[in-house]
């Protein structure tokens, strides 16, 4: 039953806002089904090419036209269509018609070389072009923008609706869309609009864009997962060489280096509004390739683009998705000033597979632009100032605002969310996908969440199974204040452990938080390096349920900690730490974390009285939420974090005074279709003498599962050091690779390489308080052993490992460098060669 609603869950549509749906085939004489046939309205661009089966699908905002049926070597024809006609059967005879102008072929059985591809000619010409066409051969521009952003519940079939609607559905029935097939129901269960009006400046390169009004309806605005959905979609200029979409490069149509990816074929030209636009169907040389298939109108002599129509080829195998399309049209000024009229993008998702008949979940976002106003010039520090939202209800209007610019369609797309809401098979399905796309589980009667459900069990030596229930306070995603912690119960040493924490957002402008937590439980020191405002701590040490070897490094800890962030830009903060924390072994007769003081006497606890503050940079981040608790899009951002530790000696009980400096730097790089590189490399420096619950211990990763900053083949506490710097590099292929094997391009499998390095040292005053101290067994297993000749992991591995629409899974192949493993150990020795997993459910 979880995997029907999940499924019920995903989804397909294409162009929900049409007013009808305009669906057939085209065969021969013979009935041979005919692919690429022209079939668009006459007068318009509106329309489409056949598929390889001769079959077509498009919707049109007019409910009547005439169609024109199209294709070189055939009789043209006209179809008068209604919402009476619902499937046409369309017979072409062969016919003389050519075009003078130029040469137009079918689609090559074999590759023409460009010079011989007459679309050459026409893609030179717009090459040229695209860096001076457009809005950039102005100086100043506005323009109003409309965003709608429409999520539902696709390919439902009559059964599912009378069942949902009831006594309702001769009601609603009028309101319920078709998909674009015409058969089966589609039912939206969310919408939000945004409009918006943009100001550019291109002498200094600046642009301004300022909220006018914001309206969401639906189920989809209880949770996070609905809002970074939408955001799949962001902004694609189809005028780069490489488009950057769901982390992954795919090859632009318009690339200057489109021909290695891509067959063009030039289909046809037509005269609209006393202007000639050629029409180029192009496709992927390999359908596993990330690129697109569709078609594009260019504009005669200004060789500018009018509209594109591209999806992503199904052969790419994206996770969960059936379907990505994207359109744009554009209006062509003064013969060579192009501007965007629309951007329409529409995702189709589903949980197993790419069949049709499954019932999924679309995503469409719409963009319409108007109201252009060219060389208007202001002031230039108007072009600096903007209204930035930071309170959820800020650009609310009234009801009457709204009713003035809505659509007739998106009125009955209101009124029926507002139906819909209410059902409970609705509420069920979209409670099942906020909850596993969280990890929480809503009590809307309490208002709280409980979970995250992956955490709910895990195994370590010192507390065997160990039982841990989360939970956080839950109104809405832009909550002021939450409340979150946990329980967990070990069942070897029969302990309840606890943490709790409490967060506030005091400002919206600037924007402030402060928090306050407090923790009792046991922690794996030296899984991690350092983070900023996490203060619970949260490690994989202690929540991974199958691990290698023995791992009793573990500390008790009880912690009190608060933190101060001041949001300087969205992407952009400084924080201030304030901690105290009581650290010692959780197994002494096999760790010792014990230390001698400045008087030579054993210390089993260390109190660490500490400040830390950190500034954190993360250029061109997607963030979402209004409340205390943001979250942040997958998309590729750099970031930058610095932290300065300093700890108290005697303040408080402090036992140590020292100083500790690190950073940590990311950057994914996209090399176009070589894939994509992501390289980390973070360093630090600890002054002062302490012990080693208070060093940087390399961090280790003894679960047999992929950790990201994590060295596969160590062990926790294998190297201490008191200064040090690693890199992480792991570069994706994307399918460049496997994607030209044959065969084996068929199981649509993706390639990576991995090569992670550390180095560090330790001071001689640092191992003196150290060294010498033994467990309760006499055993010195801490020697402070130290990557000072470079210790390095490198591997190969396989992605995109599944079954149909779900390919989650990947492997890795990991070797280690040599290096002297502690003597004494208590751990088993690391082998040189092991195979990881890694799991990761995204796009």
């Amino acid at each position: 039953m979880r995997i029907k609603f999940f499924v019920l869950l995903s989804c397909i549509s294409m162009y929900l806002n049409a007013q009808l749906t305009v669906r057939g085939k085209v065969v021969d004489e013979f009935e041979t089904p005919i692919p690429f046939v022209n079939v668009f309205v006459q007068g318009t661009s509106n329309g489409t090419t056949t598929d390889d089966d001769g079959r077509f699908a498009f919707t049109i905002p007019e409910k009547k036209g005439t169609l024109e049926i199209s294709l070189m070597g055939f009789q043209t024809q006209t179809i008068k269509i209604s919402p009476k006609v619902t499937f046409l059967n369309i017979v072409l005879k062969e016919g003389t018609d050519v075009l003078e102008e130029v040469i137009v072929v079918s689609k090559p059985k074999k590759r023409l070389k460009k010079k011989e591809n007459p679309a050459y000619k026409i893609l030179k010409e717009v090459w040229k072009r695209k860096r001076k066409n457009g809005l950039d051969l102005v100086k100043h521009y506005q323009y109003k923008k409309h965003t709608a952003i429409e999520i539902g519940l696709n390919n439902l079939d009559s059964s599912f609706v009378k069942t949902l609607f009831k006594d309702e559905y001769k009601d609603v029935s009028s309101e319920i869309k078709y998909d674009s097939d015409g058969i089966n129901y589609y039912i939206p269960i969310f919408l939000s609009e945004q409009i918006a009006n943009v100001y550019g400046n291109n002498k200094t390169n600046t642009e301004r864009e300022d909220i006018e009004a914001e309206k969401q309806a639906g189920l989809g605005a209880q949770g996070f997962v609905f809002d970074r959905m939408s955001n799949t979609f962001q902004n694609v200029d189809v005028f780069r060489n490489n488009i950057t979409l769901l982390r992954k490069s795919f090859v632009s149509p318009l690339s200057t280096d489109g021909f290695a990816t891509y067959d063009y074929v030039l289909y046809d030209s037509i005269v609209e509004n006393n202007k000639k636009l050629y029409n180029i169907y192009f496709f992927p040389i390999r359908d596993e390739d990330l690129a697109f298939k569709g078609n594009v109108w260019i504009a005669d002599k200004a060789f500018s683009i009018k509209k594109l129509r591209m999806e992503v080829a199904k052969g790419a195998n994206l996770n969960f998705v059936r379907g990505l399309t994207f359109e744009k049209e554009f209006e062509v000024r003064k013969d060579s000033i192009y501007i965007p009229t629309k951007n329409a993008y529409e995702g189709d998702f589903t949980f197993l597979d790419k069949n049709e008949a499954n019932k999924g979940l679309t995503i469409k976002k719409t963009i319409n632009y108007d109201n252009y106003i060219l060389e208007k010039a202001y002031p230039d520090d108007y072009y600096l100032k903007s209204n930035t939202k930071i309170r959820p209800d800020q650009y609310e209007k009234s009801e009457e605002y709204w009713q003035a610019k809505n659509t007739d369609e998106n009125k009955e797309t209101y009124n029926l969310i507002a139906t819909v809401k209410s059902k409970k098979q609705i509420k069920k399905l979209t409670g099942l996908i906020n909850t596993v796309s969280s990890g929480f589980i809503n009590i809307d009667a309490l208002g709280i969440q409980l979970g995250p459900f992956w955490t709910a069990l895990a195994s370590n030596e010192v507390e065997g199974i160990r039982a841990r229930l989360g939970f956080r306070t839950f109104t809405t995603k832009d909550d002021r204040f939450r409340l979150s912690g946990h329980i967990a119960y070990g069942f070897k040493d029969k302990e309840i452990k606890y943490g709790a924490e409490a967060q506030y957002l005091l400002s919206y402008k600037p924007r402030i938080t402060t928090s306050l937590a407090y923790q009792k439980d046991i922690e794996q020191l030296g899984s991690t390096l350092f983070n900023t405002n996490q203060l619970l701590g949260s490690t994989f040490g202690t929540s991974a349920l199958f691990s290698r070897g023995n791992n009793f490094f573990l500390s008790n800890i009880e912690k009190l900690a608060t933190n101060f962030d001041y949001a300087i830009h969205n992407n952009f903060h400084v924080g201030f730490n304030l901690s105290h924390s009581r650290i010692r072994s959780a197994s002494p007769e096999n760790f010792s974390a014990s230390y001698f003081d400045d008087l030579g006497n054993l210390q089993s606890t260390v109190t660490d009285v500490a400040s830390d503050i950190y500034i954190s940079f993360t250029p061109g981040r997607f963030v979402y939420g209004l409340g205390v608790q943001q979250r942040f899009g997958r998309n590729i951002f750099p970031s930058l974090v610095f932290n300065y530790r300093h700890g108290y000696k005697g303040f408080l009980n402090g036992t140590h005074d020292y100083d500790k400096i690190q950073f940590r730097y990311n950057q994914p790089i996209l090399l176009g279709k070589f894939g994509l590189l992501d390289a980390t490399v973070e360093g630090g420096k600890t002054f002062g003498k302490v012990p080693s619950s208070l060093l940087s211990a390399i961090p280790a990763n003894q679960s047999y599962s992929l950790v990201p900053n994590t060295f596969s083949l160590l062990n926790f506490y294998d190297f201490v050091t008191d200064q040090y710097v690693s890199t992480h590099f792991e570069h994706h292929f994307n399918g460049f690779l496997l994607n030209r094997i044959p065969l084996l391009k068929k199981l649509k499998l993706r390639s990576l390489a991995t090569f992670r390095a550390a180095y560090g040292t330790i001071s001689d005053e640092n191992r003196s308080i150290n060294d010498a101290v033994t467990n309760s067994r006499g055993t010195r297993n801490i020697l402070y052993n130290v990557p000072n000749k470079v210790y390095y992991e490198y591997g190969f591995g396989i992605e995109n490992i599944g079954y149909g629409n779900l390919r989650f899974l990947r492997i890795d192949a990991i070797w280690r460098s040599d290096y002297a493993a502690p003597g004494n150990s208590i751990a088993v020795p690391t082998p040189k060669f092991a195979l990881r997993i890694g799991i990761k459910p995204d796009l």
